[in-house]
């Protein structure tokens, strides 16, 4: 279900790491998405139009009212809270040796950053709750309290970017066209298809519109995520349209967010020239910061991801390459993106057989190690790294956000 698919791991049991004998965990830097949450106001608005709509179809009587009211729209649900929690828990024991050795909490070694938006700053605490579990004397789990940074979201180039890329707002989600081309093709061969069924099957007054097809698909993933319930909303889709629907806001997100706009693929350079900056700083004895855990949302490891040239498929998403990529795409929400979806980067040092020490990072998808594209093997060398980011480092966000 896009990025409103629950997370894949919803335990607090990990083993810890193993690493080669020569070498040692020095850093650890974090960004994660935020928990499952409640949908946003955009979302309610079309769930409590398709409640008038559906308000006299026999087949959804049971169902059709809108759950969700406003005053909640965007917050933490409280299964977002224990998937952060279990992060949390899941570092603590992957990563024990590490920990170990700096814990207690201070915030001059471990840093906590999210938005300026309560759902992420709530996932940074629970986060929090499951590492910091019988490090401090506060409460029967005997936790520490922690301090989380954040700036304003038009301010915020690292975790927010493009809330602070005037543009990007310009050329990016107010004039693209060539997303207004995919959208107005979908809508032509998918959705007025899955409108007009649905219409039909369940004798709707009167017909949907094409775009109901796209509040019944998100309706029915917020279902499942809060309320575990496939029979409702899902219940008007058959499989096939499923994948459709997913694969349209893939389109949606990847012309957004990704590597559909050259713009797109730059906005991540803040981020990782910031934890490239904090690698150096503590090498070079000019920082005592060990661990940098950020708590942000699914665009912000998107545009990451794209900076670092994860999930690129060899051409472009488009609607002609549904039928082709339907089910074999390297760009996918539900598997990368979805709820407490995460990106961690490992620093080691490497002691070589030359007396060389060598720096390498080792980055994980979902707690799972990947080959940055261009880097020879999971642990890639600290100047490959560099290397492979070229003019991302160090940029000048200000002016590559002009209008």
């Amino acid at each position: 279900m896009g990025t409103k698919t629950l997370p894949f791991i919803f335990i607090g049991k990990v083993n810890p790491i193993k690493i080669p004998n020569e070498c040692e965990l020095q850093q650890l830097y974090l960004v994660s998405r935020h928990g499952t949450r409640y949908p946003t106001d955009g979302d309610i608005n079309r769930f409590i139009e398709l409640e008038k709509i559906f308000n006299n179809v026999t087949y959804a009587k049971e169902w059709y009212e809108n759950p969700f009211p406003l005053l909640k729209q965007g917050l933490l649900a409280l299964r977002g809270e224990k998937e952060l929690y279990l992060m949390g828990k899941r570092s603590k024991k992957r990563y024990n040796k590490f920990w170990s050795k700096i814990l207690p909490y201070d915030p001059n070694i471990i840093k906590f950053q999210s938005t300026a938006v309560s759902r992420t700053a709530m996932s940074g605490f629970a986060y929090s709750l499951g590492l910091l579990n019988r490090e401090g004397i506060l409460g029967i789990d005997n936790s520490q309290s922690v301090y989380i940074t954040s700036v304003p979201t038009s301010q915020d180039e690292k975790l927010a970017m493009h809330h602070a890329c005037p543009r990007w707002a310009e050329i990016v989600d107010k004039n693209n066209k060539i997303l207004e081309a995919q959208q107005i093709e979908f809508n032509a061969n998918y959705m007025t298809k899955i409108s007009k069924r649905i219409t039909e099957s369940f004798d709707i007054t009167p017909e949907l519109l094409p775009e109901h097809a796209d509040s019944i698909y998100r309706a029915c993933a917020f279902a499942i995520a809060i309320f575990g319930k496939t029979n409702t909303w899902c219940s008007l889709l058959d499989k096939n349209e499923i994948l459709e629907l997913e694969y349209y806001n893939d389109i949606l997100n990847y012309y957004s967010f990704s590597y559909g706009s050259e713009l797109n693929k730059k906005l991540g350079c803040s981020l990782i020239s910031n934890i490239i900056k904090n690698i150096e700083d503590y090498l070079n004895g000019n920082s005592t910061l060990k661990a940098d855990l950020n708590f942000a949302h699914a665009e912000t490891l998107r545009f990451l991801a794209t900076t670092l040239g994860l999930f690129e498929d060899k051409t472009p998403l488009t609607v002609k390459s549904l039928p082709e990529k339907i089910l074999k795409r390297k760009f996918r929400d539900s598997t990368q993106f979805y709820f407490a979806s995460n990106i961690y980067f490992e620093v080691y040092t490497c002691s070589e057989r030359n007396e060389r020490t060598t720096i390498s990072i080792r980055t994980l998808v979902n707690e799972k190690p990947v080959i940055i594209p261009g880097c020879d093997s999971k642990y890639c060398e600290l100047s490959k790294f560099k290397e492979l980011l070229g003019d991302k480092l160090n940029c000048n966000f200000k002016k590559i956000c002009e209008l």
